[in-house]
């Protein structure tokens, strides 16, 4: 017995060579892309790829031509870099990767890892010896040296009093609802008050958040409780309308006396009442499929790809 598919989407995008995410307005159950680029001209490159429901992460199929315009069937195994489905509503956190070897004590903080995440990453530091006072804080991974080292690039870090000794982590999922909570790494004492992120915040012009720093160990405890709008942003800064220039200077504290337990700056969308995040309306939840570098195509190739599903027929 068959089941119809429809094509539900459909596209093209110029690859950069880098892995990408092409999000769905439903679940998938096929998807095929193919390189208009090389098509017919003989490089050794694969020019058409597609992924089924039921492969592994990371799996694929490809056609590959080579010389002479043959046309060759290949394959992608299990972990590789081909085709990884996502479905939010089962995404869940990732196990601990304990095998990280030091964090620099440096703007931006570089991690040793023989184990890299990828950039977008979101990694929660943990058992960070020497370096205790982000242990438990979420960042966003912004660079990677595979097998060698990844960036925190949000992490201000060159104050610290020394280097990290060890660095475990796990892969976080984010809330669904939009706008989030974010942890606090940097805020300037000047007029207007600038706030750096740990992660890519997500905020827009004219948002109304709150900024908690409830612990002295951070210093400017003036600010905490203040209500700010947002008045300009980059991926990881808040401007906000708070002239704080004469508040005392914002500052991590040692890993000594984070070990005794601290509680970290964030800041919050205004309207969040203890766990209730009233301000939060948006969902940002997707189905979607990652393209790894095996079927993702090569810098300036031009790629056309449709994907179809069973849910949805005419």
């Amino acid at each position: 017995m068959s089941t119809p598919m429809s094509l539900i989407a459909s596209g093209s995008y110029i690859s950069d060579g880098a892995a990408r995410t092409i999000e769905f307005p439903l679940p998938i159950d096929y998807f095929v892309i193919q390189n208009r680029s090389t098509w017919g001209t003989a490089p050794t490159a694969v020019v058409k790829a597609y992924w089924y429901r039921g492969f592994a992460a990371g799996q694929a199929t490809h056609i590959t031509e080579g010389g002479g315009s043959a046309l060759t069937a290949t394959a992608t195994a299990a972990g590789g870099a081909g085709f990884t489905e996502i479905d939010q509503r089962t995404l869940a956190d990732g196990p601990l990767v304990a095998t990280g070897t030091a964090i620099t004590n440096a703007t931006p903080a570089v991690v040793s890892d023989v184990n890299t995440p990828v950039v977008g990453d979101i990694v929660r530091m943990l058992n960070t010896t020497a370096m205790l006072q982000i242990a438990g804080l979420e960042f966003e991974v912004t660079a990677v040296t595979g097998g060698v080292s990844y960036t925190l690039g949000y992490l201000p870090a060159a104050g610290f009093g020394a280097a990290a000794t060890n660095a475990d982590y796990r892969i976080v999922q984010q809330a669904r609802f939009l706008p989030r909570r974010r942890w606090i790494t940097a805020i300037t004492a000047a007029n207007p008050a600038v706030i750096t992120t740990s992660i890519a915040h997500g905020y827009a012009v004219g948002d109304r958040i709150t900024i908690n720093n409830p612990d002295a160990n951070f210093g400017m405890p003036q600010i905490n409780g203040l209500t700010a709008t947002v008045a300009a942003v980059t991926a990881s800064t808040i401007t906000t309308d708070i002239n704080a220039a004469a508040f005392t200077a914002f500052a991590f504290p040692t890993s000594a006396v984070a070990a005794t337990g601290v509680t970290h700056a964030h800041v919050v969308p205004f309207g969040e009442v203890s766990t209730i995040l009233t301000a939060a309306t948006d969902n940002d939840s997707f189905f979607g499929l990652n393209l790894g570098t095996a079927v993702v195509g090569a810098n300036t190739n031009v790629m056309d790809w449709m994907a179809f599903s069973r849910e949805y027929t005419f």
